[in-house]
């Protein structure tokens, strides 16, 4: 098989600028040397700058033949009746929806009757002249003789009221200071009888008195109860105790 022929410095220059004809003279030497270009540095720098130099006018020969681009096409008069015309500012304000109005609140207006029944209950001592300027000046609109009539029949009102508070707890206090009734007497508790047991307490106390007293001390008496207790019962304690007094009796005679 016939071998290809080797790419020429110049075939390979140019395949390198091609790609990126930004590239420095350096740099399209480096390429060319490791694509196998044995040429010289010196021919592959010349031919570097030739090919660069024809890839520029190439270039600039097709940017002069391309065709220069087509402004955009003027509007007919039919096109511009066509669109909508644009919204005032008037327009889009009332386009944009508007709140609901609020409705002011109603501020309630003291009729005649509290206005005098409150002047009336700070003081109910005023004349009826005094309770008329103080109503007018807090703004009461009413005749004067509607409000002279009102002072007539609330003084009377807070009169009576004012009464019959006395009364109520001149009332309260009576209850309050009644007498309490005096407590019913109590019957007397019998003494109950002493046990039959207490009895039977007290004799036994009698008897160890006395033996304490015939053993000459507490100490001595519980010396003899131990020894009752040791021989087992009374019954055999006066049976030991027998035997020692015989032979105590005994002992002064053997002498």
């Amino acid at each position: 098989m016939a071998t290809a022929p080797a790419p020429t410095v110049w075939t390979v220059v140019r395949e390198i600028l091609s790609a990126n004809m930004n590239l420095t003279t350096d740099d399209v030497l480096a390429k060319a040397k490791a694509k196998g270009v044995k040429a010289p540095d010196e021919v592959i720098r010349r031919t570097a700058y030739d090919v660069r130099k024809e890839l520029k006018k190439k270039a600039a020969r097709l940017a002069a033949t391309a065709p220069a681009a087509k402004p955009a096409p003027t509007p007919t008069p039919a096109q511009k009746v066509a669109q909508p015309p644009k919204a005032t500012v008037a327009q889009k304000l009332k386009l944009s929806p508007q709140p609901a109005p609020v409705a002011p609140r109603k501020t309630a207006v003291p009729t005649t009757s509290s206005v005098v029944r409150s002047i009336l209950s700070g003081d109910l001592k005023l004349s009826a002249d005094q309770v008329v300027a103080k109503a007018r000046a807090r703004g009461l609109k009413a005749a004067e003789s509607s409000i002279r009539a009102l002072v007539y029949n609330i003084r009377g009102e807070l009169k009576r009221a004012t009464a019959k508070v006395p009364r109520v707890v001149a009332s309260a206090a009576q209850k309050t200071a009644a007498p309490a009734p005096a407590p019913a007497p109590v019957a007397p508790t019998p003494v109950a009888a002493a046990p039959a047991g207490l009895t039977q307490v007290l004799s036994n106390v009698a008897q160890v008195n006395a033996a304490v007293a015939a053993a000459g001390g507490v100490e001595a008496a519980r010396q003899v109860a131990e020894a009752v207790r040791a021989c087992g019962g009374p019954e055999a304690f006066a049976q030991y105790l027998d035997l020692v007094a015989g032979i105590r009796t005994d002992a002064p005679a053997a002498k």
